[in-house]
């Protein structure tokens, strides 16, 4: 793993777990997930590639979105990276979001427990995940709702998600 790599993971957590306020309400955070997708919709029919519409909604709503987002965005360059160790493990996607927010060790690895104050951010990070492992691939929305299919957490919420972002590309 390249040393910017690491870097941008310790600067993360240390954004993430200095500035990064959780005590939202549930009904606060729906909007504000609803928002985010909402503008990541608006982005791509004007003509932005979903990445870049995803990326300018967190940015634009802030907060935990942003944290989350850019979580997933970390793990999915983490997934694809050929010499990273979770790109060589046969499953790649189950793992990723059991270690979502840490980099993957196979050695040292001990599955993180979900944080139960934030399962609707967990679950937008999740979905961020499957929409940027998947998405530039010929039937790429198909192809997401099969992984994500495959794996547990809120799959229904998740594949809302996906079909919300990819179903617009």
């Amino acid at each position: 793993m390249s040393e910017n790599l690491k870097l941008f993971y310790i600067i993360f957590e240390f954004i993430f777990y200095v500035g990064v306020s959780v005590n939202t309400s549930r009904e606060d955070t729906i909007e504000r997930m609803e928002q985010f997708y909402g503008m990541v919709e608006v982005n791509i029919e004007n003509g932005m590639l979903y990445r870049d519409a995803i990326e300018l909604a967190a940015v634009m709503i802030g907060g935990i979105i942003t944290a989350k987002v850019s979580q997933a965005m970390a793990k999915y360059q983490e997934a694809i990276h050929p010499q990273s160790h979770l790109s060589q493990e046969e499953n790649k996607d189950a793992l990723a979001l059991l270690s979502m927010g840490i980099l993957w060790d196979n050695k040292y690895f001990n599955p993180v427990e979900p944080d139960d104050s934030t399962p609707l951010e967990n679950t937008l990070a999740e979905s961020i995940y499957f929409i940027m492992k998947y998405g530039r691939e010929e039937d790429g929305l198909n192809k997401a709702l099969e992984a994500n299919e495959k794996n547990e957490g809120n799959v229904e919420l998740r594949a809302e998600a996906i079909r919300r972002v990819l179903g617009k590309v």
